[in-house]
């Protein structure tokens, strides 16, 4: 039974570890009891969703935020699907006072990227602004 208790301890820390660097586990790595337990200890710890009030598309380029909890956390995500490149930014705004946390750009073969989460509780919103560098369509999400 400590065995047990000890595996499940190492898996779950794995398992914490491979999500919070946006690594997975091989697959080789783990037997599928191993498996179970790592994957019910890294849903049990966070999960992301998409914020559905947060996209904003433009000619080539699209942006969006997902949620992550615990947190609460917003993240900022874009992507491109005719070879554009586009630059997006995550915008914080705390009592009137925005400031631009992060960014992230596609290009050059990378048609998809994100920032890192940020923290987005009581008293803040975010939202993400996209720009198509290559026509200079630009754009910006709704404030979540």
């Amino acid at each position: 039974m400590k065995r047990l208790k000890n595996l499940a301890a190492i898996t779950m820390a794995t398992a914490l570890a491979s999500a919070a660097t946006g690594l997975a586990t091989p697959a080789h790595a783990t037997t599928t009891s191993q498996s179970h337990i790592a994957t019910t200890a890294a849903s049990a710890a966070s999960k992301v969703y998409f914020i559905s009030s947060s996209p904003v598309s433009i000619p080539g380029c699209k942006a969006w935020m997902n949620g992550k909890k615990p947190g609460p956390k917003v993240q900022g995500l874009v992507q491109t699907w005719s070879g554009s490149a586009c630059a997006m930014r995550l915008e914080i705004d705390h009592h009137q006072q925005i400031k631009w946390v992060d960014s992230a750009g596609t290009g050059k073969g990378l048609n998809k990227a994100s920032t890192h989460f940020h923290y987005d509780g009581r008293g803040y919103k975010a939202r993400v602004c996209v720009n198509n560098l290559n026509n200079g369509w630009n754009g910006c999400g709704a404030w979540y």
